[in-house]
């Protein structure tokens, strides 16, 4: 495989993990969901400037080329 490929399908795992883990957490009301888990974040200083860091390294790397 080329190296392309071998990103691609590394994305579409961890999306595939991504999508396991929230069914997961919405069947299993003690588990936090995604966006119980933003919404923390997004309560503190610290956390909003990461969440932007994300959103900045996003935006880079994928809507930037």
């Amino acid at each position: 495989m080329s190296g392309t490929a071998d990103s691609i399908t590394g994305f579409l795992l961890l999306l595939a993990a991504g999508i396991a883990l929230e069914w997961r957490a919405r069947r299993l009301p003690e588990r936090p969901t995604a966006a119980r888990c933003l919404a923390s974040t997004m309560r503190t200083t610290p956390g909003r400037v990461a969440v932007l860091a994300w959103w900045v390294w996003l935006g880079i790397h994928f809507l930037a080329r």
